[in-house]
C-alpha cells in the first residue's frame, strides 16, 4: 500500500472518528446545558411565590417539592439523553459499518475496509451493551415519572394554598422512595403515593 492510500485512509479515518465524537459531545451539552434542560417555568414562579415567609410550613414545603422535582426534571431529561444518545450513535455506527464494506471509492483498501468496519460493530455494540447493563432506560423513566408526580402535587398545594403543608412531605418522600425502587428495580410496579389523610377529609370542592 503506497504511502498516499494510507495517508488518505488515515484522514478518513479521523474524520469519521471526530463526526462520532462531535455527535456524543453535542447530545452530552444538550442535556447538561442548563438553559435547555426541561423545566416547569410556570410551577416554578407559583411555588417560588410562596416563600415570601422563608420559616413558614408553606415555604418549606414549597421548596421541597419544588428543589425535588427540578432534580427529577433534570436527571430524567440526562438519563433520556445519555440512553437515545447511545442508542443513535450504535445504530449510525452500525450502518456506517455496513455501507463501508459496499463502498468502492471511499476506501479502496479491502483489508482497511474490514478494520473499519469491524471497530464500528464493535463500537455500536459496546454502546448497546453499556446501555442495557447500566439501566439508562429504567432511569430515565423512573425520573420522567417522578417529576410528572411531583408536578401533580406541586399544583394540588397551590391549588389548596398551603393549607395543611406538611402533609405533602410523606406524598413526596413516598414518590422519591418510589423513583429509587424503579430504579434498582427492586419493584416491578410502582406504587402511587398516597393522599394526605388532611387533605382527603376535605372531600371534593365545590
Amino acid at each position: 500500500m503506497s504511502d498516499s492510500v494510507r495517508s488518505s485512509i488515515t484522514v478518513r479515518l479521523i474524520a469519521t472518528v471526530a463526526l462520532v465524537g462531535a455527535l456524543a459531545a453535542g447530545v452530552w451539552w444538550y442535556v447538561t446545558n442548563p438553559s435547555i434542560s426541561p423545566r416547569s417555568g410556570a410551577l416554578q414562579a407559583a411555588l417560588s411565590s410562596m416563600n415570601a415567609t422563608p420559616a413558614s410550613d408553606r415555604s418549606l414545603v414549597a421548596t421541597a417539592i419544588l428543589d425535588n422535582f427540578l432534580e427529577t426534571r433534570r436527571n430524567a431529561a440526562l438519563w433520556s439523553g445519555v440512553y437515545w444518545g447511545f442508542t443513535f450513535i450504535a445504530a449510525l455506527l452500525s450502518a456506517l459499518a455496513a455501507m463501508i464494506l459496499k463502498l468502492e471509492t471511499f476506501i479502496r483498501n479491502e483489508g482497511a475496509k474490514k478494520d473499519l468496519a469491524a471497530a464500528f460493530s464493535i463500537i455500536a455494540a459496546l454502546l448497546i451493551t453499556i446501555s442495557t447493563s447500566g439501566d439508562f432506560q429504567r432511569k430515565w423513566q423512573a425520573n420522567r415519572i417522578a417529576a410528572a408526580e411531583l408536578e401533580s402535587i406541586g399544583y394540588e398545594f397551590l391549588e389548596a394554598d398551603g393549607a395543611h403543608a406538611r402533609s405533602y412531605l410523606a406524598r413526596v418522600g413516598s414518590i422519591l422512595l418510589n423513583r429509587n425502587r424503579a430504579i434498582v428495580g427492586a419493584s416491578e410496579a410502582r406504587t402511587p403515593a398516597a393522599v394526605p389523610k388532611a387533605i382527603e377529609s376535605q372531600g371534593p370542592k365545590n
